[in-house]
Order: structure tokens, then C-alpha cells, then sequence
């Protein structure tokens, strides 16, 4: 019998890729806060406001066998203007998610997408999951009390998990976060961004975050915490330029030599415990630009 995927927040950048993905091996079920359903079909869509008590229902409903929680912000400078909000669709969130599912008794795999942000600045590049956890921003320290709200429930509730953390995930349809901001600005005649440019990332495709998601179930790998990443670090500065360059874009890139609050300086992950279980993404940094700049002519026009 097929198997049911829940996926919460599936109307979102990484929900609804997920969905995509998933669709032909699972069913999917979906929540979400707008009323407007999917573009794409799902076997069941649920537009409801978490936390809320018709969740309960849901889970009921379909029992399913794997829950993906990716409903809640990933804003950064969201959480450090508003860190009461992050923690409502944060933490929060999370334990009400793991309680729905200890109250109606459905044994489902819980696969939460957290994020590098918990490393903070870290002390050695490349970073492993072992790593110290110095988070700079509300978004942060919000990761870290979600993911041990889930280790809680697994030690009390022998609720199983996936932790991902997940560094910088981009892609076709990321309507904002680096990448946007830089095709935004360039109407403008200049693209003006923060900190240096060299401060560097360490970048991951939707589509192969997605086909790590669909591995790690295949495999039932279950328990684990793992980062998920391209495993090599590129500077702010060379992924502007070449975006630019696939946009046909010559105009003027400049840095403000001010950082922003949260944002850590130096990120590039160690990935060998995910390809330790036979997963690695495919998907290079100049593909992933040159899809998301072709992408975004086709919606948006040529920005110049």
C-alpha cells in the first residue's frame, strides 16, 4: 500500500518542492495557511492557522507515515525584529505538531528542517554535526529549542526523527533571501548588499534537498541528525557575480562593509555523514544559478 506523507507549511518554498517531489512514490497530504490550494495535486489539502485543533483530525484522517514539518518563518532578520513570532512558529509549534501526534497515538516519522544557523560563527571550516552550537539570532537559539523538543519526545515518547540542518537552500520560486534580493536590485542600476562579499556560504539546491528527503526514507534511516549542504563554501561575492552574469546584468556590485545581525561570516558543512549513508547532491552551484536566472526572466522579465 502506498505510504502518507504530511506535509505541513506545503504551500511554502521548501514545502511545496517536497510535494512536487514526493508525489509519485507517496501520497501527500498537506496544511497550509492561505486557502488557495497547491498548484500542484495533493490527495488532501487542509487550510488551517497552526496550532490548531482540526489538525488533530487530520492526522486521524489519513494516519500518516511520515510527517514533514516545515510550516513556521525562515527569517533571520524576522527574528531579531520580532523573536516572539519566530518562537510561536518555532518551537512552539514544533511541540504542538509532536504532541498532536502523541495524542492521537500515529506513529509517523517526524522530519523537521532545521538550519545551520544553529553553528553561529563556527571555530573550523568544515563544519560537522558535533560542531558547538552558537547560534547569533533569535532564528538560531529557536532551531536549537526545536530540535531538543524533538529529542525530548524520542526519549519519552520514543517518537522517531530526521533533524536536517540545512545551510543555503535556493532554487526557482525562492521569492526572497540572497539570490532574489540581488535579481531584485538590479533595475536599480546597482546591487548593493551587505557585509564584504567575502563572507561565504555554502549552498543546496531545493530540488537535491528534496532528493535527500526521498533517499532518507528509501533507506529508513531514522534517529539522525544530519546537515545537509552542497559541502563546499562559495563567497557572497562570487555567487553575485555570477548570477549576474546569467541574468546578462552589467552593472555595478558593491558591498555596505556593515554586517547584518545574525548573519555568520565563514559556512561550509561537512557532509560525509550524509554521503556516509549513500547520499550526495548532484546539482553544481553554476547549474543551480543559471536555473534560478532563467527562472526568473521567464516570470519577471529581464530586471535591466
Amino acid at each position: 500500500m502506498q505510504k502518507t506523507i504530511l506535509i505541513t507549511g506545503v504551500n511554502g518554498f521548501i514545502g511545496r518542492n517536497l510535494a512536487q517531489a514526493l508525489r509519485t512514490s507517496y501520497r501527500i497530504v498537506g496544511t497550509g495557511r492561505t486557502a488557495t490550494t497547491p498548484a500542484i495535486a495533493l490527495n488532501d489539502y487542509k487550510q488551517i492557522q497552526l496550532p490548531h485543533p482540526s489538525f488533530e483530525e487530520l492526522l486521524q484522517k489519513w494516519h500518516p507515515n511520515v510527517l514533514i514539518h516545515c510550516a513556521g518563518y525562515g527569517s533571520v532578520p524576522l527574528s531579531v525584529h520580532n523573536p516572539t513570532v519566530d518562537f510561536d512558529a518555532g518551537p512552539r509549534l514544533v511541540l504542538h505538531v509532536l504532541d498532536a501526534l502523541r495524542r492521537t497515538g500515529v506513529k509517523a516519522q517526524f522530519i523537521f528542517p532545521s538550519s545551520a544557523a544553529v553553528y553561529g560563527n563556527p571555530e573550523k571550516l568544515p563544519i560537522t554535526e558535533t560542531h558547538p552550537l552558537r547560534p547569533l539570532s533569535p532564528y538560531g537559539y529557536h532551531k536549537i529549542l526545536s530540535e531538543q523538543i524533538i529529542h525530548q519526545y524520542y526519549e519519552l515518547y520514543k517518537q522517531e526523527y530526521i533533524i536536517l540542518r540545512i545551510f543555503s537552500c535556493y532554487g526557482e520560486g525562492l521569492t526572497k533571501q540572497l539570490l532574489w534580493d540581488i535579481a531584485q536590485q538590479v533595475h536599480t542600476g546597482t546591487v548593493e548588499l551587505f557585509g564584504t562579499g567575502h563572507e561565504t556560504r555554502d549552498f543546496i539546491h531545493v530540488e537535491d534537498l528534496a532528493r535527500a528527503i526521498e533517499f532518507l526514507l528509501a533507506k529508513e534511516i531514522s534517529i539522525s541528525t544530519l546537515n545537509l549542504a552542497g559541502g563546499q563554501q562559495t563567497s557572497v561575492r562570487e555567487i553575485a557575480r555570477l548570477l549576474l552574469q546569467e541574468l546578462g546584468a552589467d552593472v555595478p556590485l558593491r558591498f555596505k562593509e556593515e554586517e547584518r545581525k545574525g548573519d555568520p561570516l565563514h559556512w561550509e558543512a561537512d557532509i560525509s555523514r550524509l554521503q556516509a549513508h549513500g547520499f550526495s547532491p548532484r546539482i553544481s552551484l553554476q547549474e543551480g544559478v543559471r536555473r534560478f536566472a532563467l527562472w526568473y526572466l521567464e516570470h519577471y522579465g529581464n530586471p535591466l
